[in-house]
């Protein structure tokens, strides 16, 4: 965190001492050169000494509000509300903002950060006034747009968070129709909620309209023409979600099995798994397949495709699924152990044996000192399920 400080106050103390020589050159009387010169160097010193904040009270005594310092004691500012001084930089801001004969664009410039403060200090209602104003004055409006459209994400007020995405994609050119897609769902399943069916199919026509690979409200759907008995209309969104995004398949796994065995799909759902299985290699696809084999042509043939597959891609759920199997008698029982044992020994063999407490690193050998961090003493061997 020091570093962190001492990183940003530097170009604020290069900032200051440049003004003051500047300063300085227009003065005559060598006292106050000497004063203002001792005082930066010691305000220097404390940052080179890690005093961050004996550097700060010197480098404020220093530098009084004026255009030419502004940027200064925003600098200053926003390092206090980085360190959690919220109430700090609140003040530093609304004393910038006070001063008479600041440029307009510096004084917007000290609203938004005053904005900023708020938003950190939870006072949500005040920020989204403030920027609010600064929109209808058309002063740095995207900056106020994107923070007005955080406060509206937090207080969960999606049609405003809508409205504020589209002025920003209006005004600024970027591409919101990923995220107005979210908000238009979660106003559907407030609807939902609510029992008023067409709103949420309003709102999910709309969210397809500004994102057409919306995968959430193809879930959404597909829930809603389930429960509504439309079995083909939800098979269809389902694959349609295998399809734009294989790594939804785990999510959908469970549901369309389900759905197609109700609705006399089966065959269907079947082909479907044997297509998916081409671009999906997970875990959760190939025990779906492993029960469909033990249907279709018994668990001895399930299990030998299970240990094929976990032979090649140790799983702690795959192996799980196969003790089942042994247990029920369907792995060979002279191999099964052999085949028990290889599983485990490939899976263990990728994992980590020693993880340093401070920094996360992970290694198969024991250090004094750890690698990334460097700090000694911190390296233990992993407890859990895979560990000790």
């Amino acid at each position: 965190m020091i570093e962190l400080a001492l990183l940003l106050l530097l170009p604020v103390a290069m900032y200051l001492g440049w003004w003051f020589a500047r300063s300085l050159e227009k003065r005559s009387v060598s006292k106050s050169r000497q004063l203002f010169s001792n005082q930066y160097f010691q305000g220097l010193n404390y940052l080179l000494n890690e005093q961050p904040d004996k550097a700060i009270q010197v480098f404020l005594e220093l530098a009084e509000v004026n255009k030419d310092t502004v940027e200064t004691h925003m600098a200053l500012g926003s390092l206090f509300r980085r360190r959690g001084e919220v109430d700090r930089a609140i003040r530093f801001h609304q004393n910038i903002i006070a001063k008479p004969g600041l440029e307009p664009e510096q004084r917007t410039q000290a609203l938004l950060e005053l904005g900023e403060d708020y938003m950190r200090a939870g006072l949500l209602d005040r920020a989204e006034r403030l920027f609010a104003e600064l929109i209808e004055t058309d002063s740095h409006t995207p900056s106020a747009l994107r923070s007005l459209l955080d406060i509206y994400q937090q207080e969960k007020d999606w049609q405003k968070a809508l409205e504020q995405a589209q002025r920003l994609e209006q005004v600024s050119g970027e591409h919101m129709g990923d995220v107005m897609a979210q908000f238009c769902c979660e106003m559907a399943e407030e609807a939902i909620s609510a029992n008023d069916e067409e709103s949420a199919r309003r709102q999910l026509k709309q969210a397809r309209r500004h994102d057409p690979r919306c995968i959430r409200a193809r879930f959404i759907l597909a829930k809603a023409a389930s429960q509504e008995g439309d079995t083909a209309t939800a098979l269809e969104l389902y694959e349609e979600i295998a399809e734009l995004d294989p790594d939804y398949i785990p999510e959908i796994l469970e549901p369309y099995i389900s759905l197609a065995t109700r609705g006399g799909e089966s065959a269907r759902g079947r082909a479907m798994l044997d297509e998916w299985s081409g671009s999906y290699k997970g875990i959760s696809l190939i025990l779906k397949l492993t029960d469909f084999l033990a249907e279709e042509q018994g668990g001895a043939v399930a299990g030998r495709y299970l240990v094929e597959t976990l032979t090649s891609k140790p799983s702690v759920k795959g192996l799980d699924h196969l003790i089942d199997l042994k247990a029920e008698g369907y792995l060979d029982a002279e191999s099964s152990d052999d085949i028990l044992k290889a599983v485990t020994t490939r899976l263990m063999s990728r994992q980590p044996d020693y993880r340093c407490r401070h920094c996360g690193f992970s290694g198969n050998s024991h250090h004094w000192q750890c690698p990334s961090c460097r700090k000694w003493s911190t390296t233990r061997k992993i407890q859990g399920v895979l560990g000790e």
